[in-house]
Parts: C-alpha cells; structure tokens; sequence
C-alpha cells in the first residue's frame, strides 16, 4: 500500500491537476492598490484560458494601464499540459509584462503578475511583481 501512494503521488502531481471549466474570480496581493483595481478574471473553455479583466499593479505613485485587454479586447492562450498558463506583452525590447498562473487544485489558480514601468515623476523606472490567487465562480 505504502508503495503505491508512493507512486501515485509525484505522478499525480506532476500531471497537473483537473480544471474545472468556466469563470475564476481573484485579486492579487499588494494592498497599495484599492480592492476594486486588484481584480483578475478569466475564463477557461476547452483547454483554453481567456483573460478577462487584469489587475491594476502599483510601482510608488504610478499604477499600471491595461496592456493584455487594453481597449476592452481579450487575450488568450492554451492551457499547458502542467496546469499552467502565461500571457506576455511586450514592454520594451526585451522586456516582458507577464501574468502567468498554475492551477493548484481543479478550481484554484496562484500566480503572479509582472508589470514594468517607465521612470516618470511619480516614480522610477523599474518592474512590480504582485502576486494573485483566482477561484471558481
């Protein structure tokens, strides 16, 4: 018995999990930002991940634009086999903004968010990381 937990347990895990289809709500963790401008949505269809909503991230006094849905638009993206996803943008030559996500269990994803910032008045150049947590509506 002992054995075959032993054998189920990396595989399983390693396989990623089952995804329950249809919408995740979440928000991410930087309490800089109000509540409301935290929030992350997507859809899952068909082994296909659809952003819906991106959250706002802070750097100091500047706060991040939509890149992934600017103008109302939808970015989306296969579901690896792993249970992950990752959307990209580019910010300027060869840097990325980039939300990517795992999904830890079949209706719980954890992820993070990477949003760079141009140096302005209100704050300097640089890239914010904020983690985000979504879950099955």
């Amino acid at each position: 018995m002992l054995a075959t937990l032993f054998v189920l347990g990396p595989g399983a895990a390693d396989a990623g999990v089952a995804v329950k289809g249809g919408q995740y709500n979440g928000k991410t963790d930087q309490d800089a930002v109000s509540t409301a401008f935290r929030k992350i949505q997507f859809t899952v269809k068909k082994g296909k991940v659809v952003l819906i909503t991106e959250p706002t991230v802070a750097r100091g006094d500047c706060v991040s634009t939509p890149v992934f849905t600017l103008g109302g638009t939808t970015a989306s993206k296969k579901l690896g086999g792993n249970g992950t996803f990752t959307f990209t943008h580019t910010f300027l030559g060869n840097k990325f903004d980039k939300i990517q996500g795992r999904f830890v269990s079949t209706d719980e994803v954890e992820g993070f968010a990477i949003y760079h910032f141009p140096a302005q008045d209100l704050c300097s150049a640089g890239k914010t990381r904020v983690n985000f947590t979504a879950r099955h509506k």
